[in-house]
């Protein structure tokens, strides 16, 4: 049976609403990305992260693996799965640019051992597109090369630029702001090359999972970030929206966001109500570490500073070194 060429799932015309549904089998292109393409609107699918892991599981070690992962949370967690890896990093754009691309690569360098080389990109402003197809001619010769990557990392994106830039038509992989929306392997041609295109890894407590299209486009912003810096003495509170309340206690120190403009960041009192009656994370923070909150970005912290982190829903948070 034939692939739907947008997610890569296998077309069937019997279960409508099962995955792959289409009227007729001569289409190429299933129901689902049908409507995400024309009409921006997601159908629930049956696919968990366990089928997506299968995916993964068939990937041999002498395969090139091209890892795509997001400037803003710059998720790694599924990196060390994998032998031979380029490390492609997105949403260039979008960091500021007095941030310096060579501080970034050493800071990858000095922590991952099993990576070719890293480049980092803009699809939407073709940075390093060039660069990356070279690297992918080099280094994934006679290989099969699977491009790899966290959910809302710009994978599809990146891919769908590569097609126009490199033959001359626009992409046909569906790619929207939901989560899990490639549903299988799908072979894409670029240029010379023949890539394979995996489901993006779901990350349970993901900010998206929550989020309607509305808001999910709040968060990703494809303008440049202009980092909002609180100085901070004794404690206080940083309201995030309605999507994340921080309490703090430190002595002298700042906290450095970066995130879409689009979100509302304030200063508030501890007194303030806001989200106050909410699940909470502690953090013992030490100098110079940043927070990390999947798809929505990140906090850099130049002192160590004692915080919690109120939110509504589950939220996938971690702590590292800065990263600039």
């Amino acid at each position: 049976m034939s692939k739907c060429i947008g997610c890569g799932v296998l077309l069937q015309n019997i279960y409508k609403n099962k995955d792959g549904y289409v009227s007729s089998l001569e289409h190429k292109i299933c129901e689902r990305c049908f409507v995400i393409k024309n009409y921006g609107q997601n159908k629930v699918i049956s696919k968990t992260n366990v089928d997506y892991m299968e995916i993964l599981d068939k990937i041999k070690e002498d395969d090139l693996v091209v890892y795509v992962s997001s400037l803003l949370t710059l998720n790694l967690d599924y990196i060390n799965r994998f032998k031979n890896v380029i490390l492609v990093l997105t949403k260039r754009d979008v960091l500021p640019k007095s941030v310096k691309d060579n501080k970034i690569v050493k800071y990858i360098n000095e922590r991952y051992f099993n990576i070719l080389d890293t480049v980092i990109v803009s699809a939407y402003k073709k940075v390093n597109l060039d660069t990356l197809y070279n690297k992918l001619n080099s280094y994934g010769n006679g290989k099969n090369i699977y491009f790899v990557g966290i959910t809302n990392s710009g994978k599809s994106t990146l891919i769908n630029e590569m097609i126009k830039s490199y033959n001359g038509y626009s992409g046909e992989i569906t790619m929207s702001n939901y989560p899990s929306t490639t549903l299988g392997v799908v072979d894409v041609k670029i240029g010379n090359l023949m890539i394979k295109d995996t489901p993006g890894i779901v990350i349970d407590n993901s900010l998206v999972n929550y989020m309607d299209m509305t808001g999910i486009k709040k968060i990703n912003s494809k303008k440049e970030i202009k980092p909002i810096t609180f100085q901070l003495k004794s404690i206080g509170g940083i309201l995030v929206e309605d999507i994340l309340r921080i309490e703090y206690s430190c002595e002298d120190t700042s906290m450095t966001f970066y995130m879409s403009n689009n979100v509302d960041i304030s200063s508030i009192s501890l007194q303030n109500p806001r989200m106050s009656d909410c699940q909470y994370m502690e953090y013992d923070l030490k100098d110079s570490q940043d927070i990390v909150i999947e798809d929505l970005g990140f906090i850099k912290v130049t002192h160590g500073c004692k915080v919690k982190l109120f939110y509504k829903n589950n939220l996938y948070v971690y702590t590292r070194d800065n990263l600039i």
